[in-house]
C-alpha cells in the first residue's frame, strides 16, 4: 500500500511540474521578441497598423502588417520620438510579439535614418 501511495504521489508531482513548465513556456512574458525592419509602405491610423516592406534581414522585400496600440513605444535612433514622424517611406525597425494567429503586435517602433 505504501509503495502504491509513493508511486501515485510521484505521478501527481511529475504531472504538476510538467503543467507548470508548459504554462511558463506559453505565458506572454516568455514570448520571444520578434524583429521586422523595412520601409513603411502604408500607415493605417484607423486600424492602428503599419505596412512595412522588408524582412528580418537587409535586402528582403516581404510586406508585413505591424499593429500598434497605446503601449507601443515610438523611438528615433533609440530616443523618444513622436508618432507623427513615422511616415510612408521611412525606414523603421519594429520589435514585438507574434500571436498564435500570426499577427505582429509592436511593443516598439524605431525610426532610422536612410542609409
Amino acid at each position: 500500500m505504501k509503495v502504491f501511495l509513493v508511486f501515485l504521489g510521484a505521478i501527481l508531482l511529475a504531472t504538476g511540474f510538467a503543467q507548470t513548465a508548459s504554462d511558463k513556456k506559453d505565458s506572454p512574458a516568455n514570448a520571444k521578441e520578434v524583429r521586422w525592419q523595412g520601409h513603411i509602405v502604408r500607415v493605417n491610423k484607423g486600424a492602428s497598423s503599419l505596412s512595412i516592406r522588408g524582412g528580418l534581414k537587409n535586402m528582403e522585400s516581404t510586406e508585413r502588417q505591424v499593429f500598434y496600440d497605446s503601449s507601443t513605444e515610438w523611438t528615433k535612433q533609440g530616443k523618444a520620438a513622436d508618432q507623427s514622424e513615422f511616415k510612408e517611406g521611412s525606414f523603421v525597425i519594429a520589435l514585438g510579439q507574434v500571436d498564435d494567429k500570426g499577427v505582429f503586435h509592436a511593443t516598439r517602433v524605431d525610426l532610422r535614418t536612410a542609409r
